[in-house]
């Protein structure tokens, strides 16, 4: 760490303002990392450091009056707006965030603070995010940065709930009477074949589900016993008779 430089917040600002509300039932004299139990070891570090960061303790890690008034208020806006003019003010002071660029804001959190590669992207978004919750108003290169951030990680919460896509053999919208065939080799050697002849865009509801349900259990069957399937000359058919 380079001397007389900071290191600025680079946890995720939802898990900040949840570690706000565990204090909502009472701020205690003083604050350590052990007040947030279900975290890990390193995410109640990254706690801690935001709130040193931030001005929300003392030097002793004692709770002062901000934190109070940042856990007790109903909106947390104002508060949150105060505690990044004075966190942030050597980039604030300079800088109008309505006529930021990124490359501009990225040079700024270098010069300010000791932080570089990933975790100064980290630190970023936790300020862009943290100013947005605070209502201040953001240039559109900015703003477009948060919303990449929040489609990638809504791509990362689909994969992680094993949502990928499946990708279903469909008949070709302008042939209907078209039909989709798979084939399953079963255990004893024979197989079994699936035929469909409808277009699963038109299909009612009910339908959709009973169709999909048959091809979940065809997949599984497939994943679960492809060790034990013997092995013979043929092939899975896709075809479209």
């Amino acid at each position: 760490m380079e001397p007389n430089k900071r290191v600025p917040p680079y946890l995720p600002f939802k898990t900040f303002l949840s570690s706000l509300d565990t204090l909502s039932h009472g701020v205690p004299p003083k604050i350590d990392r052990m007040l947030w139990r279900s975290q890990s070891g390193v995410t109640q570090g990254l706690i801690m450091n935001a709130y040193r960061f931030l001005g929300l303790v003392e030097h002793d890690d004692s709770a002062n009056e901000f934190l109070e008034r940042l856990v007790k208020s109903n909106t947390r806006t104002l508060e949150m707006k105060a505690t990044i003019e004075i966190q942030y003010e050597d980039i604030l002071s300079k800088h109008d965030l309505t006529k930021m660029t990124l490359k501009m804001l990225e040079d700024e959190f270098e010069r300010c603070f000791s932080v570089g590669g990933g975790t100064k992207q980290k630190a970023i978004t936790f300020f862009l995010k943290a100013a947005k919750f605070a209502d201040m108003p953001l240039s559109p290169y900015l703003s477009s940065l948060l919303r990449a951030t929040r489609k990638k990680k809504a791509v990362r919460q689909r994969q992680d709930n094993g949502s990928a896509e499946v990708h279903i053999p469909l008949a070709p919208i302008s042939t209907p009477d078209a039909a989709s065939t798979h084939s399953v080799q079963l255990i004893s050697g024979g197989r079994l074949t699936v035929s469909i002849t409808a277009n699963p865009f038109k299909m009612p509801h009910d339908d959709r589900q009973f169709v999909f349900s048959i091809i979940d259990q065809l997949q599984k069957y497939e994943k679960e016993n492809e060790d034990l399937i013997p092995v013979t000359d043929h092939e899975d058919d896709e075809e479209t008779a």
